[in-house]
């Protein structure tokens, strides 16, 4: 399930909000004061396999180079 940072306009609390899909209106105000809230840009994990990885790898590899084969650390190899 998606989590969206966000921080009050007023206040300035910060808090994350649970949503399956986009935020709703009733999502954008802060649990504390009741004030409209701003959605925080965060980044993101994507996790690939350590395969996938290498196979990146090796195609962005200049010639003569070598290709990383470590994974993400997710444990989903």
């Amino acid at each position: 399930m998606p989590t969206y940072d966000m921080r009050c306009t007023a206040c300035a609390d910060q808090f994350e909000v649970f949503r399956q899909g986009f935020l709703r209106d009733e999502d954008k105000s802060c649990p504390s004061c009741g004030s409209p809230a701003e959605q925080l840009i965060t980044g993101f994990v994507a996790c690939r396999s350590s395969s996938q990885v290498a196979a990146g790898a090796a195609a962005s590899a200049p010639s003569g180079g070598h290709a990383h084969h470590g994974g993400c650390g997710c444990g989903g190899h």
